[in-house]
């Protein structure tokens, strides 16, 4: 039902007489079609591993600081506009400046999560409003708007219910794999699309295009000290969740740790309700006033998956322990959280945290990244890989593919509850 990159190559080939790039020129970390006889789907290896197999408790990796640059630099710059990018309405394009690129055409195939724009936007204007380095780009989610042949990528989600493409390809359309949520919860054979997409934009870190769930910056000039009043907080730890079932086995770990500290369950897996309609005025204020820790716990241990479980309470004056396989160390500053699996055992970890709770100082500590440290808008950081996307659709015109099962499936190294160090970790 779709033509695979590798047949376009082929039919091009054929066509031109054009003899696809051999060899690794494009990135150290992927291979690249290497014949028009016998093409083979590329494999990727990346260069950036993150190790999951070991959970021993050890010292905090410090990152250093070019994990968190500073805000202005390469950095979207939000500008104000009366502009509404989230309708797609019909519009001239700018007219052709000869001192600019040409114009690169982004289609959105299909949706992410029910929104046609994809969190960003439509037309020129976002590119301008982030302040992309590289403006010369637009979006749209009308298939008939230019002939198919005229786009330069189409973005296509996975999860969406439309799992169609385009029945035509033309050699220079880089075709864009974008996804959030985990490999352990993919609902669908990925296998039928290796060798269809040429740039993969997800969260994980490795992407082509990064879209992590969140993302911390460095301040030109520290706050002052960050002070939280621990005897004003009376409970001792909370948990938001929906989904009580879950393949990493978290309702399992909180349990286990139940028979140690107090935790209390908010929503479908508990006794205790908040009104998420209004989550950010009720609910997290309600958190930071009332509650010492809070749960992070992700459905899903897989490479790099730390979702706004983790960045959103990140913001709050309360400690997020996180549970999943996701990059923290590289995402956030030192000190700003808890990791579940440095510790041996439940009864470690519930432990330090009874040690933190009646201890001021130390407590304290886990707030002081703040003074040099904050996180962007929702929309800025969406707005990254957009703007890095446009950029790279200017100087890029390597013809690689990705074996999608082996890359996001198998690379991305998912536990379960019973993996053994989870089991042994969740049940002690």
């Amino acid at each position: 039902p779709f033509v695979s990159f590798a047949t376009t190559l082929v039919k091009e080939a054929v066509n031109t007489s054009e003899i696809p790039i051999t060899g690794n020129t494009h990135k150290p970390n992927e291979n690249i079609l290497s014949n028009t006889k016998n093409v083979q789907h590329a494999t990727t290896t990346k260069v950036q591993e993150t190790s999951v197999d070991s959970y021993e408790v050890m010292p905090i990796r410090e990152p250093g600081d070019s994990n968190f640059p500073f805000e202005d630099k390469r950095t979207p710059r939000v500008f104000n506009t009366s502009v509404d990018i989230f309708k797609e309405i019909p519009r001239e394009l700018d007219p052709r400046n000869p001192n600019n690129p040409p114009l690169k055409k982004i289609l959105f195939w299909n949706d992410a999560y029910g929104q046609k724009h994809f969190g960003f936007g439509f037309g020129q204007e976002p590119f301008h409003r982030a302040g992309c380095r590289v403006k010369t780009c637009m979006t749209t989610g009308n298939r008939n708007r230019f002939p198919l042949e005229e786009f330069d990528a189409v973005i296509w989600h996975f999860r969406s219910n439309d799992k169609s493409l385009p029945s035509y390809r033309s050699p220079h359309t880089r075709y864009v794999f974008w996804m959030m949520e985990s490999a352990s919860h993919l609902y669908g054979n990925i296998k039928q699309y290796n060798g269809t997409f040429n740039w993969t934009f997800t969260y994980r870190l490795d992407s082509d295009f990064p879209n992590p769930y969140g993302k911390v910056y460095r301040r030109h000039e520290p706050l002052p000290m960050t002070h939280v009043d621990l005897s004003k907080k009376t409970k001792f730890a909370a948990w938001f969740v929906s989904n009580c079932a879950t393949i990493g086995g978290r309702r399992s770990f909180i349990d286990t740790l139940e028979k140690w500290i107090d935790i209390d369950i908010y929503g479908a897996c508990g006794a205790l309700k908040c009104d998420r309609k209004d989550q950010w005025s009720t609910c997290y204020k309600m958190l930071e006033k009332d509650y010492k820790f809070y749960f992070s716990f992700e459905n899903s241990l897989c490479k790099d998956y730390a979702t706004e479980k983790f960045f959103n309470i990140l913001k709050l004056n309360i400690i997020p322990v996180v549970y999943g396989l996701g990059s923290y160390h590289l995402q956030a500053p030192p000190h700003s959280y808890i990791n579940a699996l440095n510790f041996p055992s439940a009864k470690a970890l519930a432990d330090y945290l009874l040690y933190l709770s009646k201890n001021q100082t130390a407590y304290e500590e886990y707030f002081q990244w703040k003074r040099f440290h904050y996180q962007p808008t929702q929309w800025e950081k969406v707005a990254r890989p957009w703007c890095q996307l446009c950029e790279q659709l200017h100087i890029d015109n390597t013809k690689n593919v990705y074996d999608l099962h082996k890359w996001f499936v198998e690379d991305s190294k998912c536990k379960t509850r019973s993996s053994p160090e989870i089991h042994k970790l969740i049940s002690e």
